[in-house]
């Protein structure tokens, strides 16, 4: 059997719990396509990526998938492109702020998601739940983890997909994508990529 090896967050910002570890315990759980192993890592710049790797290293997992809080978001958000930018507007959990700083001062600029995003997508929209292609993950620290794990993955010696899917605030009233929708879209997201096929070329731009 496949191993797929995701993450989710501890809290941070003041809130006492994260959607994105929920949703990737509830997977290790219940997903039976593949053995899942989940992580949860520190909202920290650095070391939440260190924190996925080392446990990459450990486990040899055939496909990786970060998640994060997307709040004031409503849908399953497919990241597409990791920014080699830090720029903090809240400290992270260990007090951490920069400010305009380069990943790695001799890195591309971007990097991109190897995931089936928009085979998955196609799939997760017929399913009926709330999903949208994404061109940023911001420059907090799940922007720090996905640039950090698409660099990391191209210096294996055998790639596997990775990348990086933001989730909402999904105890927030005002929300209407649930956990376990939440669940069932990355479901289908760790069957598609591991599919041997390139993505599906469907159109899927957007203009802003």
């Amino acid at each position: 059997m496949k191993r797929v090896l995701i993450s989710g967050f501890e809290p941070f910002g003041g809130m006492d719990y994260n959607p994105s570890w929920d949703v990737a315990e509830q997977l290790q759980k219940t997903h039976t396509g593949a053995e899942v192993h989940a992580v949860r890592l520190p909202v920290e710049f650095g070391t939440a990526a260190e924190t996925l790797l080392q446990h990459a290293e450990a486990l040899q997992p055939d496909l990786i998938i970060a998640t994060g809080l997307a709040g004031g978001t409503d849908a399953v958000r497919l990241e597409r492109v990791g920014l080699n930018l830090r720029d903090a507007r809240i400290p992270d959990n260990s007090g951490a702020q920069p400010v305009d700083e380069a990943i790695d001062d001799d890195g591309a600029a971007a990097l991109f998601s190897t995931l089936r995003l928009k085979a998955a997508h196609a799939r997760i929209k017929e399913a009926g739940i709330p999903v949208q292609l994404s061109l940023s993950a911001g420059s907090f620290v799940c922007n720090d983890v996905l640039y950090s794990l698409m660099a990391a993955v191209a210096r294996m010696q055998t790639p596997v997909p990775a990348g990086f899917v933001h989730l909402p605030d999904l105890r927030d009233p005002a929300v209407s994508l649930t956990t376990e929708q939440s669940v069932e879209a990355l479901g289908i997201l760790i069957e598609e990529s591991l599919a041997p096929e390139p993505d599906a070329t469907i159109i899927g731009g957007t203009l802003h």
